[in-house]
């Protein structure tokens, strides 16, 4: 059984669909904001925010690198879960 925290930061993470795509965006590599804008094609003061908010619910870490930061998951579970849920649903659908 999940504790309240967990319940509130979890249902926080799937009711933001940017979230979602910056965190697996940042899968397998250290990335900037402006590298994620580009990529998502979204707005980049956007993506720093989402960052923001994930780097305070301690979903991202980060680390100084020249002007700016590089972004990665603290935990790749996270995004492993979030495909694995994905492949689901998309299953659920075909039925």
């Amino acid at each position: 059984m999940l504790n309240t925290k967990s319940n509130e930061l979890i249902a926080g993470l799937f009711s933001d669909s940017m979230s979602i795509e910056i965190l697996c965006s940042i899968y397998e590599n250290e990335v900037t904001a402006e590298a994620i804008a580009n990529l998502l094609n979204l707005n980049e003061d956007e993506v720093t925010k989402k960052l923001e908010l994930l780097y305070n619910k301690s979903f991202v870490k980060r680390r100084q690198k020249g002007n700016g930061f590089v972004y990665s998951l603290v935990n790749p579970k996270v995004c492993d879960s979030i495909l694995m849920l994905t492949d689901s649903v998309q299953f659920i659908n075909y039925i």
